[in-house]
């Protein structure tokens, strides 16, 4: 869109939800539409980068301003939408994926190796780094600056979660009025979103979160809402329709249960690392990808979950913390004892969190536990020996600490929770679903995200969010009468996908496959022999090498059908 006067220009993705509070408080009174575009590009216009602060929703967009030779790239505070970069002496090239950039640079650029040891750890690339040399991603709640005379950058944080939940700004309010904002804060974000020119729905997986979006939509909605739960054809796949059902029914909503055939897995991984463009660890990615292809035939607006858990403290692992003093002291006993035990995934495991409860840097303590690695080097094993040294270099856990120092003032368990909302999900979770999705046309909308609520929630305190370590209890007890009880006192039940069984059955041949053919066009790359040691470890049960196994084979995967090729 180009204004009137036609010196600013703009391209966007995403949504404003509160474009029309904004119209009337900037007195933009002559709009020549109804869409949130026109009310983006115009309040730049009017107050300049003031005007992103003010945007409630999820975009990325770029803005031109013709006058003064500028341009402006934006992306919205908790990294909803993405936004990917490439810039050199001569061009800015920016796109919501990197095989679009790919597209117009006309080359797939090299590999940057610097980061293959963070992402081994994570199967993802974190903050601005991408697997590709001169390819960066905008950091959420940004913007970046280009000056097109000097052809000079600036990038500046117009928003920062740091900000919001410092000490200073802790809300200490009576309990009964921090559940009453909770509760209105949410039921008011689920209000603003359904806000749509086409058919909107819900994934209900019958869990607090997406029951909790099921019952204020049902308030709100325009006639009966649709709701969508997933079974999967596989007996390792926990079946989630049951209870949706019952949530459905209680709220009276108009629910299809989708069955989800899984045969065909191996053509999903390729088609959703094209999307991607890099390779990505979470298998969640699969049933999502599938269940958007069904979906997308019947609406094309859903909202979901995500965010809840971060926003409230659903994770055990943020309980967990509130010990950390006292489990980092019995760490080095704990391994002791446990190296006498007989090879096993249990020994592996007691090992495991020994290891992350040994560490004296919080930051890599949380790092840790948000992966199935250590710091021992071990996982860097299924590479050559020589490639190794090349990437060993990097320091996989800085990102984490980087962030996690940000936050140190806070407790333990508050400071894991922020962690996540600044890495784990706008770098894995936030990107799985966005790519999965947008795959099929098909927007998904996350009301748990909306910045009038992360603003409100980061500033309580993590004692008063969860006291005593009960997971979501101030989430709870917002939603205790609105959301049904069997919903609100059950069990959390994980969205865990069998890519274990996966590879030790439908997908082995494909993956043996991408390994000799990545070896063929890459050699003194990956050990060869590791990995078959690896695998037939897991398979023999002695030891548990999936997620290294799983990174591996999106990683071969990426590689071939991208045509990288490595410098050994």
């Amino acid at each position: 869109m180009v204004s009137e006067d036609a010196r600013f220009a703009i391209t966007y993705n995403g949504e404003v939800y509160n474009y029309r509070e904004l119209a009337s408080s900037l007195g933009l009174t002559d709009l020549h539409s109804t869409c949130d575009t026109e009310v983006v590009l115009r309040s730049f216009a009017q107050i300049g980068s003031s005007a992103f602060r003010q945007l409630n929703g999820m975009f990325a967009y770029a803005l031109h301003d013709q006058r003064d030779n500028q341009l402006w790239l934006v992306r919205d505070r908790l990294g909803i939408k993405p936004l990917y970069y490439f810039l050199d002496n001569e061009r800015l090239v920016f796109a919501s994926e990197i095989r679009a950039l790919l597209a117009l640079l006309g080359r797939t650029p090299d590999c940057d190796t610097s980061g293959i040891h963070e992402w081994i750890f994570y199967g993802n690339s974190l903050g601005q780094r991408t697997l590709y040399h001169g390819i960066c991603q905008l950091l959420p709640g940004h913007f970046l600056r280009l000056d097109l005379e000097s052809f000079k950058t600036e990038t500046t944080a117009y928003w920062s979660l740091q900000e919001e939940s410092t000490i200073a700004r802790q809300v200490h309010r009576p309990t009964q009025d921090l559940i009453a904002t909770t509760r209105n804060l949410l039921e008011t974000a689920v209000a603003r979103q359904l806000v749509s020119d086409v058919p909107v729905g819900v994934f209900l997986s019958g869990g607090i979160d997406s029951s909790a979006i099921t019952a204020f939509a049902s308030r709100h909605h325009a006639g009966r809402l649709s709701t969508f739960s997933a079974g999967f054809d596989d007996p390792h796949y926990p079946d989630e329709r049951p209870k949706a059902c019952r949530v459905a029914k209680h709220f009276g909503t108009d629910h299809h249960e989708l069955f989800i055939d899984g045969r065909d897995v191996a053509g999903v991984v390729e088609a959703l690392i094209d999307h991607h463009g890099m390779p990505f660890f979470d298998a969640a990615n699969i049933p999502l990808y599938l269940m958007a292809e069904k979906v997308s035939g019947q609406i094309k607006v859903v909202l979901q979950g995500d965010g809840g858990d971060e926003v409230f403290g659903g994770y055990r692992r943020y309980a967990t913390l509130r010990m950390h003093s006292l489990l980092h002291a019995f760490a080095g006993v704990g391994r002791i004892s446990a190296v006498a035990l007989p090879a096993s995934s249990l020994r592996q495991r007691i090992l495991r969190y020994c290891n992350i409860f040994g560490q004296k840097d919080l930051g890599v303590t949380i790092g840790l536990l948000l992966t199935a690695e250590d710091l021992s080097g071990k996982a860097l094993d299924v590479f050559d020996v020589s490639f190794r040294k090349q990437i060993a270099t990097s320091d996989p856990m800085a990102r984490y600490r980087e962030v996690r120092a940000h936050f140190a003032r806070l407790d333990a368990g508050q400071q894991m929770s922020m962690v996540d909302l600044s890495i784990q999900l706008p770098d894995i979770y936030l990107e799985k679903v966005d790519r999965s999705t947008m795959a099929h046309g098909l927007e998904v909308r996350v009301p748990f995200l909306d910045h009038d609520l992360v603003d409100f929630a980061a500033r309580i305190p993590g004692y008063r969010k969860m006291p005593y370590g009960q997971k979501k209890w101030l989430l709870k007890k917002s939603l205790r009468g609105i959301v049904p009880d069997f919903v609100l006192d059950g069990p959390k039940t994980g969205f865990n996908v069998p890519f274990k069984h996966w590879l030790m059955g439908p997908l082995r041949r494909h993956f043996v496959d991408h390994l000799e053919l990545f070896e063929r066009a890459n050699p003194r790359v990956i050990q060869r022999s590791t990995i078959d040691h690896k695998f037939e470890i897991t398979e023999q049960g002695k030891g548990d090498f999936s997620s290294l196994l799983w990174k591996l084979y999106n990683f071969t995967v990426w590689a071939n059908r991208f045509k990288i090729r490595f410098d050994t």
